[in-house]
């Protein structure tokens, strides 16, 4: 493997062992969390090693893309060998037979007899096969318009293009397309402040493709995009290789169909807009279900964005790899979120993991059927309706966020894996918040947040304790011991907080167990699988969020939080905050205000207005 595809092994197992140290989980089930990692960390040393070999990779022949599979569809069966072909993971090439175009400030050379064409600092690429770029091109690009079958490969080898008013790669025609940079060169695509529109075409990338692109290679890549998106792909977009780091001032990549990682060391900072973001518009046009997708089988991803971490209408799957959020307005948001592997650091202002529907940005509002909440106690409008999920089967999640730690408009299902979320004590905010259920059946699990809209699980089957703690200061550790003195689960919250969930498999029912968490400390012994004191009850009695507000023509986000709603039945619960409020006219409306829901029969009020300015 060549050291310029990663940081190297040493930064890895860092980076690694940096998501524990931030979150101050040690001893106890931590302890063997820790294990996993290092278990995990070498089963990744072990991928790795293979890069660049697609037999030890077990990857299938380039016969075709991935069908696009249906939010109800599961993807269980998802695995690298399935999402990535030989040659995207392999980026193989015979350098006797590929073809050579050479870059000099305002114009260019090739050897190619055929199938290139040069027009001042415009080359266009019309067959299919391999060409090596090199040197520098001052304000032009590499157009790719080639038949519908054909597989091009450009192997960028101390390349540097920019365009100033379009992409430096632009995609108009082609099976597939692999960027792939060559070992030990460093590589720039970028766009020069400005896009001017194709005919019909709005090119709003520093690359830009209209068919399928892969990035690989173990040479480094920097795609710069200061006007507009950094990768655009309106089918797949695959990184399988090499150091990427993308700039922009919008999404830092965005495809219609998928986006997906492997072996490969990304770096993505974002401005204004989601670092992933996977969506297309023609579902919504055409009030069809989207499948549009992102993937993760290993590699590095680390983001910093104006609005969302990851962003996909359909599915966020994610087996392996490690993914540092360090900032954002909500991490990774989807329909459905399924976390089966991998190390995972998010920072959000809002929502940590978020599964809610609609193909737009934080800002946008969707409705549809199954919008209004069940008679579970949250009988109000939803964000996007109530069949998302997030499902937690592995890895190794540390979340911290300004709003809900782990947000779901259907259900949540945690089965494995170690899962720390951080949230704050103050305002209308919960660790854990869903629409229909909420099941730990295996795992570890640590919550530490806000008391107002505090939300248990509403079923478990090891021990779970979720109680009020107090006002406790960031930094006061907490601690579960049991009988015996032995440490089961300790954290230390970067953020104040309220309440505590601990749930492990070293938990039974029956046994006691000592709690400290800052100022507070309490015996509890397990009479049931589930022991609570939070205002919520068992089950989960608080109402999901509210819906968000509208964009303005601009596209940015609305304004305030609503305030939660209250249910007057006897046992309708508390309505969740309602999320981003519209822009209209330059005017920031808040989020609606929604009360409690039917329960037992009984009816809570019905809708508050909300508030018509900030």
């Amino acid at each position: 493997m060549d050291k310029n595809t990663y940081k190297g092994a040493d930064m890895d197992r860092e980076y690694k062992n940096k998501i524990y140290e931030d979150a101050g989980v040690k001893n106890g089930s931590a302890g063997k969390a820790m294990a996993a990692v290092a278990a995990l960390l070498l089963a990744l040393m072990l991928t790795l090693s293979s890069c660049g070999n697609a037999e030890s990779a077990g990857a299938a022949s380039d016969t075709g893309k991935v069908a696009a599979t249906s939010t109800t569809a599961e993807y269980d069966a998802a695995s690298k060998a399935e999402m990535f072909t030989e040659r995207d993971l392999s980026a193989d090439y015979d350098e006797s037979e590929a073809e050579t175009i050479t870059l000099s400030g305002s114009s260019a050379k090739t050897s190619a007899a055929s199938g290139v064409s040069i027009d001042g600092s415009t080359v266009t690429i019309t067959a299919e096969g391999v060409y090596v770029v090199s040197g520098t091109l001052n304000d032009g690009q590499i157009i790719i318009e080639a038949d519908d079958a054909a597989k091009v490969q450009i192997v960028l080898d101390g390349a540097s293009i920019t365009s100033k008013t379009s992409a430096a790669i632009y995609v108009k025609s082609a099976d597939k397309v692999f960027v792939t940079t060559a070992a030990g060169t460093e590589n720039t695509l970028a766009n020069g402040g400005s896009f001017t529109a194709d005919g019909d075409t709005n090119v709003d990338g520093a690359v830009f493709a209209k068919d399928d692109i892969t990035f690989n290679g173990s040479g480094s890549l920097t795609v710069d995009s200061p006007a507009g998106h950094g990768i655009v792909g309106k089918d797949d977009v695959k990184i399988a290789g090499g150091t990427v780091t993308i700039n922009a001032a919008e999404h830092g990549v965005q495809a219609n169909d998928s986006v997906r990682v492997a072996e490969a060391d990304i770096t993505v900072n974002a401005q204004a807009k989601d670092g992933i973001h996977v969506s297309d518009d023609a579902d919504e046009e055409e009030g069809t279900e989207s499948d549009s997708f992102f993937y993760m089988a290993d590699g590095i991803l680390t983001i910093s964005a104006g609005d969302d971490g990851i962003h996909a209408d359909a599915e966020a799957l994610i087996e392996g790899g490690a993914i540092d959020v360090s900032d954002s307005y909500e991490g990774i948001e989807a329909l459905n979120i399924k976390v089966s592997g991998g190390d995972i650091k998010v920072a959000a202002t809002d929502d940590g993991f978020n599964a809610a529907g609609g193909n737009a940005s934080s800002g946008s509002q969707t409705f549809g059927e199954g919008d209004w909440g069940s008679a579970r106690g949250g009988g109000m409008m939803n964000d996007g309706g109530s069949n998302g999920s997030i499902s937690i089967s592995g890895g190794n999640i540390y979340i911290t966020a300004g709003g809900d730690g782990v947000d779901s408009n259907g259900s949540v299902e945690i089965s494995g894996g170690y899962t720390v979320v951080c949230g704050p004590s103050q305002g209308d905010t919960s660790v854990l918040d869903y629409n229909s259920t909420a099941t730990i059946t295996g795992g570890t699990f640590i919550g530490t947040g806000g008391a107002g809209m505090a939300e248990n699980f509403s079923s478990a089957e090891q021990g779970l304790i979720a109680v009020s703690v107090g006002n406790q200061s960031a930094g006061s550790t907490v601690t579960l011991k049991n009988e015996a003195g032995d440490v089961i689960a300790e954290v230390t919250p970067q953020l104040d907080y309220a309440v505590v969930y601990i749930s492990t498999e070293d938990m039974a029912q029956g046994e006691t167990y000592t709690l400290t968490a800052g100022s507070y400390s309490e015996s509890i012994t397990l009479s049931d699988l589930m022991y609570s004191t939070l205002s919520g009850g068992m089950g989960g009695s608080f109402g999901g969020g509210g819906p968000r507000g509208g964009m303005n023509a601009d596209g940015q986000n609305g304004g305030m939080m609503g305030d939660p709603g209250y249910g007057e039945d006897m046992n309708g619960g508390m309505g969740g905050h309602g999320q981003r409020g519209g822009m209209n006219d330059e005017m920031s409306g808040s989020g609606g205000d929604f009360r409690g829901g039917e329960t037992d029969g009984m009816t809570g009020a019905t809708q508050l207005p909300g508030d018509e300015t900030a």
